[in-house]
Formats: structure tokens, C-alpha cells, sequence
């Protein structure tokens, strides 16, 4: 059975959270802009979730947007 916080991830890669982000900030986001999005999860209610494969999510959303730019 997954764990609260993998249920979490996966419902958060279900979204357009992860890519409305990154979109957001045109691919390039800093450690402050990172930290508002974890507190951001947090309110809607995606804890507690592994901020690194968080982190790994926005990564591929953002291989994603920068391919879709070119």
C-alpha cells in the first residue's frame, strides 16, 4: 500500500499544478519561489509529501516546457 506521501505525489502529477508552475516562471524558479511552492502544496493539501520527488516532478515538467518553447 503506498505511503500518504506517494499517494500525495501522485495526485499531484495528476494536476496542472506542477506545470502551471513552471510555466509561471518561464522554466527558472529560485530557492524562494521553491519554498512558496512547498508552502503552497501544503495549504492545498498535498502533505506530507517527499519535496524531492517533488522537486524531480518540476524538473520534468520543465524539460517539457522548454522542449515545447523551441
Amino acid at each position: 500500500m503506498a505511503s500518504n506521501a506517494e499517494s500525495n505525489l501522485k495526485r499531484l502529477a495528476k494536476t496542472s499544478l506542477p506545470m502551471n508552475y513552471v510555466k509561471k516562471h518561464n522554466g527558472e524558479w529560485n530557492h524562494q519561489d521553491w519554498l512558496e511552492f512547498c508552502a503552497f502544496l501544503e495549504e492545498k493539501g498535498y502533505t506530507p509529501i517527499d519535496l524531492d520527488q517533488v522537486g524531480l516532478l518540476l524538473e520534468k515538467k520543465k524539460a517539457e516546457y522548454l522542449a515545447s518553447q523551441k
